[in-house]
């Protein structure tokens, strides 16, 4: 073979290799078959429901405030002195009966001053006793001289009436001595529980020193704001109506029962609330102590509401409510919201009783929307599903 043929075959070869390769390739392609194209469906989205129920029932209101003593009261100093003795009782926390003395201030100074006013309140009986003689010596003195009348001086009725007064002076004297004497003990006014105690053994008090601070422990009250409209709920039988108190301490549910005693009948300037106050007894002597400062929550019975469909709060949006009809399609209801609160909502007109009212939660709902309902075994007993949710709040 020549050089030249050799060289024409050297390029040739390769190109047909090529192409042959080519060929191939083109004919494995051409016999793969194509995978079948299946239709996609999109699946409706599963909804649960709960039946809307008519109630005529009342609701709670629920307001909560600081519990406080009933009467709290500063103890004064009425009379000046040094304190000689203080009573072991009287310390922050200590709880005292009514009379018990707290205090002593010294009461040297004021047992003389009585004993003043009894000696002074002796010679003003006895200067009273000499008038009346003396009156009834000039009488007889007067009759035997002469038959007219005597005048009054010559009676000595002037002198009689000045040591009437000078008595009565000594007796409001003696009054006086014998209050201020027993000013120097500083007795309990009540059963109460000692907050304060500003004074200390030997320290010298003035006249309004203030030297601690009391609270009866046996009734306790709480003010309790209320919105006008959470008001107008309650009803006009206000007073001995029933509050429940609560409060979690340490994981633990405490409940207090509470009665409405008074209701302050202004709106709050500041806070545009009404207050009502009610009235715990002997919340130191119950299981569970109710301690004065605490924060608590209160829960009030309403009046008895009417055709109300109570929901759970996330339900409603904007004025609407979604349902699903029997044959599956989701509408949006325009309802009138009579009240809501942290849980619920109260719906007044808008859902008929039996409406399947749509409880899980969707985005981008539409009215037409075709959905799926759950069965029995589809539903979750966990405590946060849907269904847990929609317990209405009534009694």
């Amino acid at each position: 073979m020549s050089p030249l043929m050799k060289n024409v075959f050297r390029i040739i070869f390769p190109i047909i290799i090529l192409i042959f390769c080519g060929l191939i390739a083109m004919a494995i392609v051409s016999m793969k078959q194509e995978p079948e194209k299946k239709e996609e469906t999109i699946k409706s989205p599963l909804v649960e429901t709960l039946e809307a129920e008519l109630i005529n029932s009342p609701i709670t209101i629920r307001s909560n405030g600081i519990f406080q003593a009933k009467h709290r009261t500063n103890l004064v100093a009425e009379v000046s002195g040094r304190i000689v003795s203080v009573s072991d009782e009287f310390a922050a926390g200590g709880i005292i009966k009514k009379g018990s003395v707290l205090a002593q201030i010294d009461s040297g100074d004021y047992q003389a001053a009585l004993i003043d006013a009894q000696a002074n309140l002796q010679r003003a009986q006895a200067a009273l006793q000499e008038e009346i003689a003396r009156g009834k010596v000039a009488q007889k003195e007067w009759q035997d001289t002469t038959s007219a009348l005597p005048p009054e001086l010559g009676l000595r009725k002037p002198q009689l009436a000045r040591e009437q007064a000078s008595l009565r002076s000594a007796q409001a004297a003696l009054a006086r001595a014998e209050r201020n004497l027993a000013r120097t003990k500083i007795i309990a006014p009540y059963d109460a529980l000692i907050n304060k105690r500003s004074i200390d053994l030997g320290q010298f008090v003035g006249t309004g020193t203030t030297l601690g601070l009391v609270s009866s422990y046996d009734i306790g009250e709480i003010r309790l704001p209320l919105s006008n409209a959470d008001y107008d709920l309650l009803g006009n039988d206000l007073i001995g109506a029933k509050v429940t108190l609560s409060r979690e301490e340490n994981a633990k549910y405490k409940q207090w029962q509470a009665t409405i005693v008074r209701d302050e009948g202004v709106i709050d300037e500041s806070s545009r609330m009404v207050y009502l106050v009610a009235q715990v007894t002997s919340p130191y002597q119950q299981a569970d102590k109710l301690k004065f400062g605490t924060f608590i929550n209160a829960e009030i019975e309403s009046k008895q509401l009417k055709s109300l469909v109570v929901l759970p709060s996330y339900l409603y949006k904007e004025g609407k409510i979604a349902t699903v009809d029997d044959n599956s399609m989701l509408h949006i209801n325009d309802v009138e919201l009579y009240r809501r609160d942290k849980n619920n909502v109260y719906i007044s007109n808008g859902l008929a009783a039996g409406s399947k009212v749509a409880l899980t939660k969707i985005e981008h709902l539409y009215e037409g929307m075709k959905v799926r309902l759950t069965t029995d075994s589809e539903k979750t007993n966990s405590d946060d599903s849907p269904a847990k949710l929609a317990v209405v709040e009534h009694k």
